[in-house]
Order: C-alpha cells, then sequence, then structure tokens
C-alpha cells in the first residue's frame, strides 16, 4: 500500500470495522459507535476500497468475516490497541506519570538522604524509567546542554543564565581525621582549633564549590589553613586514612568511612552549610522536575 492511500485511512475507520467485526451486526455496531447505519455502511465499503479487497460479506440476514478480513481484524486491533497506549502513555508522560528522566548526581548526593528520597520517588512512580549518573558539578552544566541528562543534583556554580536552579538540601561541614589524632578527644572543634594543623585541600578544577567554601569559612574565622595537599572526594578522605592531613568534609561524605576515621561536626553556621542544587536547562522543563523537586525536599 502507498503512503497516500494509507494517508486516506484513519483511526476512525479501523475502529468503525472492529466494531463491525466484533458485532457481526451493522444495526448493532451502528447503535455502539453512535452513528446511523447508513453511514457505516459508507465508511466500511471505503475502507474495503483502500484495502484493496472484500472485507466482509453481507446477506439481509448475516454479516460474515472473509478470510481477508479476517487477517484484517486482528491487524487492526493490535493497531488500534497500540494507537491508544500510544496516546495514553503521552499524556501520561505529559502529566508526569510515565516516561523517563536522566539525573546527574554528584558523588556526595548520592551518599546523602537524597538517595533515599530518589528510592522513594521511584517507588511512588513505577511508570516512569530513572536513569542515575554520577558526574562531577563542573561537568553538570555542559551535560544539561548536551541533553544527556534533563536534570543535575550538583553543588552551586558560577551557573549561566539559561540554568534554572533551586535549592533542595543543606548539610552541615565536619573535620575528618585518624582515630589517634589529638583532635578525636575533643567532642567539640571550630576551625581555630585546626590552625597549624595540615589540612587536604580541595582542587579548583573538580572541586571549586568546596574550596570556595572552606578557605571563606576559615576567612570568616581569621585563621590562616595549612594544605599539605589537595584533592577531591573520595580520594581526599583516603588521603587522612593515610595520615596526610585532616579535611574539612560534608555531612555526607562521612557516610563511607565510619570504621576508619573520626568524624567531629563543626557549629552549623550559614558559612559552614554546604548545599545541594536542582538545576536544568531553562525552556527544556522536564515534566517531571516539579515533582521531583517536591519528594526531594520531603
Amino acid at each position: 500500500m502507498l503512503k497516500s492511500e494509507l494517508m486516506s485511512m484513519d483511526v476512525r475507520a479501523l475502529v468503525m470495522f472492529c466494531t463491525v467485526a466484533q458485532e457481526l451486526h451493522f444495526a448493532k455496531a451502528a447503535e455502539r459507535l453512535h452513528m446511523s447505519q447508513p453511514a457505516l455502511s459508507h465508511q466500511i465499503k471505503r475502507l474495503e476500497q483502500t484495502v484493496g479487497a472484500s472485507l466482509l460479506t453481507r446477506t439481509t440476514r448475516s454479516v460474515r468475516l472473509t478470510p481477508a478480513g479476517t487477517v484484517f481484524r486482528r491487524l487492526a486491533e493490535e493497531l488500534c490497541n497500540e494507537i491508544e497506549q500510544m496516546v495514553k502513555r503521552t499524556r501520561q508522560a505529559v502529566s508526569g506519570e510515565a516516561g523517563s528522566i536522566s539525573i546527574g548526581l554528584t558523588t556526595t548526593a548520592a551518599c546523602s538522604p537524597l538517595a533515599e528520597a530518589l528510592y522513594r520517588f521511584r517507588q511512588s512512580r513505577p511508570g516512569i524509567e530513572i536513569d542515575l549518573q554520577e558526574l562531577n558539578s563542573v561537568q553538570m552544566q555542559g551535560a544539561l546542554r548536551l541533553k544527556s541528562i534533563d536534570v543535575a543534583l550538583m553543588r552551586p556554580a558560577a551557573f549561566d543564565a539559561d540554568m534554572a536552579v533551586r535549592e533542595i538540601y543543606r548539610e552541615p561541614m565536619y573535620v575528618a581525621m585518624r582515630p589517634e589524632d589529638d583532635l578525636a578527644l575533643r567532642p567539640r572543634l571550630d576551625l581555630q582549633d585546626l590552625s597549624g594543623r595540615q589540612l587536604i585541600g580541595y582542587r579548583t578544577d573538580a572541586s571549586p564549590y568546596f574550596r570556595h567554601l572552606v578557605h571563606q569559612a576559615f576567612a570568616h574565622a581569621k585563621t590562616i589553613p595549612s594544605f599539605a595537599q589537595e584533592s577531591v572526594l573520595p580520594t581526599l578522605l583516603t588521603l587522612v586514612e593515610a595520615g596526610v592531613g585532616i579535611a574539612v568534609i560534608p555531612e555526607s561524605a562521612t557516610v563511607s568511612r565510619g570504621r576508619t576515621l573520626i568524624f567531629r561536626k563543626l557549629p552549623q553556621r550559614h558559612e559552614l552549610t554546604a548545599c545541594i542544587v536542582m538545576t536544568s536547562l531553562r525552556g527544556r522543563q522536564h515534566p517531571l522536575v516539579a515533582a521531583l523537586a517536591s519528594a526531594l525536599r520531603q
């Protein structure tokens, strides 16, 4: 069948034929379709002309499917069901009940309570396929523009104007150290207590957010830090385990090394609070972004 012939066949004609094939009675089929019997007969004849085959055998007392009609009925019903599912799933995707969403998340975001919130979100929407991609926060804006992810759970950055950003999680900062460190004996610590100690800092290229946060916090405390080395999470914690120095880390990073390191919480002040934000590309808002943000904030 040529494309031009297919264009003359609409879904309504298939539904009409399937109804007649089920009832094998034009009057009953017309009643179900809320149309007149002559109009239904006319549409079936047009369909047969388009197909190029007789689909029904009609007598004054009965209607039967021809062999071609039997084949056409099976395929037409399958097609109608697929079209129905296509429309249903498209509407569900628009309403956020179906479809897929790709989420980029940082290592520390993956270790935070947001992971449990993502699980609850997945369980509440079984029709949604969620693809999680672990990325560095520095990579997130590029991934959003390339459309390799729909939304990013990341640390704050110098965002461009095409990024829509909303804060979804805040967490305190901790000092990570080996168990035998003298500081481990203190129940409470502040940044002034770290004066003169060798610290593991954050690399500018890979962790600009934490580098800025830590340096600003020390400046606010009027304390000059001494950095032995710079790294990124979670490698930074390995350096602490190796005895290179101590480190100021977010609470979410404490869950991975609880058996080998000691963590002391720093005072929960604004300059010692880390954030995770949800970021998406303006003008390309995924239907699930609002629902996801709401779920992650709970």
